[in-house]
């Protein structure tokens, strides 16, 4: 078993009520021994993020909402990071994308069973086992529902990275617009389609535009594609 780790999501939850660095490390220490145990295993890559983000160049708007949780957070935040990246063997910081993009190309070259760890729901595109280290529990996502959550975020957009989606599609209306959809071309051409309803002309490039915000790599520079031929075959179906 190898254990995949977005290293973010520890380093956020260690640094939770921790006065000092010295404590953030041990409580990061304490919970990423608790991973290994148990998912009884000492293999694993980790990955932290890093200066460089794509998604940034693209849309200077990505995650601006988060600014405010950025300028809480303790001063000695990027050097207990710095210590994890150096002490920890398996851990490497992320070039121009982000520690989701590598957690992906990590489980698409898998060879052998691994688990998925994170809080992050946006990784819920990949199909496998998962882990909350948060809740200590385990689940599975089966490859016919990491489909319809992918385009079910270009439908809806993330309020959390504030990526914008479709104006007026929320989480029950994608839900519903999605519903008994079996085929993956089924769900791409329903989402194409929504797109032309709402911004006619410009449908095309605004769904190209969220795509490569959401779309999370699964290997190096796998960004979001679909030409305007392929996306009109799917809005005149």
């Amino acid at each position: 078993m190898l254990a995949i780790v977005d290293g973010d999501v520890l380093l956020y939850i260690s640094i939770w009520g921790a006065e000092t660095k010295e404590e953030a490390r041990e409580n990061f220490d304490s919970l990423f021994d608790s991973i290994l145990e148990d998912l009884f295993t000492t293999d694993y890559v980790m990955a932290l993020g890093g200066p460089d983000n794509f998604r940034v160049d693209i849309y200077n708007e990505y995650k601006a909402n988060r600014s405010k949780s950025k300028s809480t957070r303790p001063e000695w935040f990027l050097d207990l990071k710095s210590d994890v990246v150096n002490e920890y063997e398996g851990c490497i910081l992320t070039d121009n994308c982000e520690a989701d993009d590598m957690v992906r190309i990590w489980a698409n070259e898998c060879k052998q069973p691994y688990a998925i760890v994170t809080v992050d729901k946006d990784l819920d595109c990949i199909q496998g086992l998962h882990y909350n280290p948060r809740k200590r529990e385990p689940y599975i996502i089966e490859g016919n529902y990491a489909d319809y959550f992918y385009w079910k975020q270009l439908l809806m957009g993330d309020s959390v990275d504030n990526i914008p989606g479709i104006p007026g599609i929320g989480a029950k209306k994608a839900e519903k617009m999605l519903e008994g959809i079996i085929f993956p071309y089924e769900r791409k051409e329903v989402v194409c389609k929504a797109y032309a309803d709402f911004y006619g002309e410009e449908g095309h490039a605004y769904m190209l535009a969220n795509g490569k915000l959401l779309h999370i790599w699964r290997k190096e520079n796998d960004h979001f594609s679909l030409s305007k031929e392929k996306y009109n075959a799917y809005v005149n179906r």
